[in-house]
């Protein structure tokens, strides 16, 4: 069972964690009697309030409360999903100031990793629970990539590589990643070069790997979608936006 979120935090803390500068100035602007909880003038910082259910004011205007956030960002090729890079722009690059902060539920990372030149979708959240579900292996979440190779594959050969998918391919260890059996993937042919595949475990590589060891190679790499959740066409490379209720509800199935 799923620890439950918190609901009891410092009044301060969730001023700060919603915009209104830092722990600093919160206790400052709760000092002053700008801040009511419940219709009350709370003029303790360090008071605890239930974010669940407490109405929290500041100079009359009700507080959104905001415990996490989730958005979808179509990753361009050629920046890296570390939060520092000395020679390539990082996702993190692309975002607003406000995402950059610390929320009450944490600071925002990225749901998995996709490679410098890999482009598609990319989910970011500080909801570490919901990270850690994704992307644990005993969870078996379907990733689907629209893979471009660099040989073009006749039917005969299509058969030879959907079958060899199907029953789990051996790739072979790759810098510090050891060798390993992966999981049986799917895979449906648009064309000779094209293909869009589906997988459910995130190895190192693991797409390049596999069509490596079918004697190909990737040209291309685009994930189209994670858990059912779809890439926005509407959004351009680099750009992002934040998940609606009905996605975060899709997402949160596995």
């Amino acid at each position: 069972m799923e620890k439950a979120e918190k609901t009891s935090e410092r009044l301060d803390k969730v001023l700060s964690n919603n915009g209104f500068g830092t722990r600093k100035d919160t206790r400052k602007l709760i000092r002053s009697g700008a801040v009511t909880v419940n219709g009350e003038t709370e003029r303790v910082p360090d008071v605890h309030v239930n974010i669940a259910v407490d109405k929290i004011c500041v100079e009359g205007d009700e507080v959104q409360i905001l415990r996490h956030v989730y958005l979808m960002m179509n990753k361009e090729a050629g920046c890296v999903c570390s939060t520092r890079s000395d020679r390539r722009k990082t996702i993190y690059d692309y975002l607003e100031p406000k995402y950059l902060g610390k929320f009450l539920g944490g600071t925002i990372s990225s749901i998995g990793r996709l490679d410098a030149d890999t482009e598609g979708l990319l989910l970011l959240t500080t909801d570490g629970a919901l990270n850690h579900n994704l992307t644990s292996p005993k969870n078996k979440v379907p990733k689907v990539y629209l893979v471009t190779l660099a040989q073009s594959v006749d039917a005969e050969e299509q058969e030879r590589y959907t079958k060899k998918l199907n029953t789990g391919i051996h790739i072979e260890a790759e810098g510090k990643e050891a060798a390993a059996d992966c999981l049986p993937a799917e895979v449906n042919w648009l064309s000779e070069t094209e293909c869009e595949l589906t997988i459910c475990e995130g190895k190192f590589h693991e797409v390049k790997r596999m069509f490596a060891a079918l004697g190909n190679a990737v040209a291309h790499l685009k994930r189209l979608s994670m858990n059912g959740l779809t890439l926005d066409p509407s959004l351009p490379g680099g750009g992002y936006r934040e998940l609606t209720q009905e996605e975060l509800e899709m997402i949160s199935k596995y």
